[in-house]
């Protein structure tokens, strides 16, 4: 099973094209609690109503900063 997960990597890279350090300075601009930038940088799945308003405050599409992880366990 695959599931998409927020790539932290490319958020850092936004934040630092829009002059954004911290997570708080993020999360204030953007209208999206603080806790739930971090669910999301922890794996929850981004995929509601608060990950499209940040995508839309780093002007990015989804896809942009989400990666694609296996989920399947490889253990017979």
């Amino acid at each position: 099973m695959k599931n998409l997960i927020l790539n932290e990597k490319e958020l850092r890279k936004k934040m630092i094209d829009l002059d954004i350090k911290t997570i708080n300075e993020l999360a204030t601009r953007a209208g999206v609690s603080k806790p739930t930038i971090y669910e999301y940088i922890n794996g929850k799945s981004p995929l509601s109503a608060a990950f499209t308003r940040l995508c839309d405050y780093l002007n990015v599409e989804p896809n942009e900063i989400l990666m694609e992880i296996d989920t399947t366990s490889t253990e017979d």
